[in-house]
């Protein structure tokens, strides 16, 4: 007898394949680059409220033009940012966005120390020339200040593998802050009496064209393959139809968003300690002048309070 054997079709488990992700050396050149540029545009920031009394003297102004100059800072911030978001959540954006705040801070520090350059500091039109250059400048500076603090995790997740993004982000973080600690420190070294102010203008700008050069060289948008799965889904068709998106919403977004109790209770507290770092920050050589303390002085203080 014959015996039949019904043959039945096992169908084959599908191999999953698992993802190799790889990270390149570059990712060390960009995180310097981009920590050179927050560190300028901060030290920037702060040029002269650690030399207060020596810029009223060689501008011929007061103290309310001072905290101007240091207020640009924010107030120019908040119509950045929505801008700045918006440029980041665009194709390549993230390069666009580091080669604006390179190029826009090189000229920002060109602009300040023209009048300098150009006019003697005992020409009579020096201070009406100079003043107005220097708060264009201050301008400038102030606009990049979205552009240092807003990609900082973008690069992170960018470039580098997920056990590593905790240590990038925090220097990219820290270097804006390093850059405050280091114009109180230097700038009244620097600048000892009202005419050796333009030597931390020269600093600063020398920075500046440094830092733009090493962005110009090379800045890319990205590795050429993705080192984690967060930089995969950042790279793909369908995370830019859904920023196409997010683009078109934007306003309805931030109504959201300032209408959940969460995220206002959130970003309260966290603008709220950074909001009081930065005043107590700008202020710190004004609040020691009132105790008859030099600028030399207040510099140590706050250095080593940082």
């Amino acid at each position: 007898m014959t015996s039949e054997v019904n043959e039945v079709a096992v169908p084959e488990t599908p191999v999953v394949e698992t993802p190799v992700y790889l990270v390149y050396p570059r990712r060390f050149y960009v995180l310097f680059v981009f920590s050179f540029l927050s560190f300028n545009q901060c030290m920037m920031w702060l040029t002269f409220s650690p030399i207060e009394r020596h810029a009223e003297a060689y501008y011929s102004i007061n103290d309310s033009t001072i905290d101007l100059l240091l207020n640009w800072g924010p107030i120019i911030f908040i119509p950045c940012l929505p801008l700045t978001s918006l440029l980041l959540n665009t194709a390549d954006g993230l390069r666009y966005g580091v080669l604006i705040l390179a190029i826009t801070d090189f000229i920002a520090a060109l602009i300040r120390i023209l009048p300098s350059i150009i006019f003697q500091r005992t020409s009579p039109n020096f201070d009406t020339i100079a003043l107005p250059f220097i708060h264009v400048g201050q301008i400038l500076n102030a606009a990049c200040g979205p552009l240092v603090m807003a990609p900082v995790s973008q690069i992170s997740s960018v470039w580098f593998a997920p056990h590593e993004r905790t240590r990038a982000t925090t220097i990219a973080v820290l270097s804006n802050n390093f850059g405050s600690a280091i114009a109180f420190l230097i700038s009244p070294y620097l600048v000892d009496e009202p005419d050796h102010v333009p030597r931390l203008l020269y600093l600063h700008f020398g920075l500046a064209f440094a830092a733009c050069v090493f962005t110009l060289i090379s800045f890319p948008a990205r590795p050429p393959s993705p080192p984690s799965a967060a930089a995969e889904l950042l790279s793909t068709n369908a995370i830019g139809t859904e920023r196409e998106h997010s683009r078109r919403t934007f306003l309805r977004d931030i109504k959201t968003c300032f209408t959940n109790p969460a995220f206002v209770l959130l970003s309260t507290a966290g603008g709220l300690i950074y909001g009081m770092f930065g005043a107590w920050t700008g202020l710190y050589d004004f609040l020691f002048q009132r105790l008859g303390y030099s600028e030399t002085f207040a510099g140590k203080r706050r250095t080593k309070n940082v």
